[in-house]
């Protein structure tokens, strides 16, 4: 099955004979993990399932969502009710600096973003897709650690400090990348699982 259309209902005969609303539906793989956000047409509802609940709650909420004003032609109503991409206001930035203890300019150097940028970007008041997806995987990875270590403050020191099994480097400044982070969310996954040299 080609995963074009993200949800949909299961075409089967089984299927049909049910009324539609007991109909069931195909979810694309990646939304299986959003536990805790209902999903619904809502464009809003559909990207805080793409950042999941406790993220989004360090980033600041679902206010620091950007909703986009006007649709653009062309699209569908399906397009508009599931966007593949989300932006976040920039004052999702200072929320997680806040919980991690880090200026946001710290936060924007991490997620590979310079100084003149980062200017732009508060004096606009939101991030690109691809900036609001790098500040939510640091959220994402500030949520792991803290469900693996069982403490905001334990998980926010494990962050920072420099780890023996990141080669000395702290976690926090190996989330710039998809390879860095997968490196720190396996090394929770030991940690959880007792796996400890």
């Amino acid at each position: 099955m080609a995963w074009d259309a993200v949800v949909g209902p299961v075409s089967s005969p089984t299927c049909a004979l049910l009324p539609e609303h007991k109909q069931r539906t195909r979810i694309h793989p990646s939304f299986r993990r959003c536990r805790g956000v209902k999903m619904s047409s809502s464009a809003a509802t559909a990207a805080e399932a793409l950042i999941q609940a406790g993220p989004l709650k360090l980033l600041g909420g679902p206010r620091v969502l950007v909703t986009a004003g006007s649709s653009r032609g062309g699209e569908t109503a399906r397009a508009r009710a599931l966007p593949l991409t989300f932006r976040v206001k920039y004052s999702a930035v200072e929320n997680l600096g806040r919980f991690l203890v880090e200026s946001p300019q710290r936060l924007m150097r991490v997620i590979q973003i310079n100084e003149r940028t980062a200017q732009r970007r508060r004096e606009r008041g939101a991030l690109s897709a691809e900036e609001s997806d790098r500040i939510a995987r640091i959220a994402r990875v500030s949520q792991r650690a803290i469900d693996s270590l069982g403490d905001e403050n334990r998980a926010r020191e494990w962050l920072k400090r420099p780890n023996r099994a990141l080669q000395d480097a702290a976690p926090l400044d190996l989330l710039s990348t998809d390879a860095g982070s997968e490196l720190v969310t396996d090394e929770l996954g030991r940690i959880e699982y007792g796996d400890l040299y």
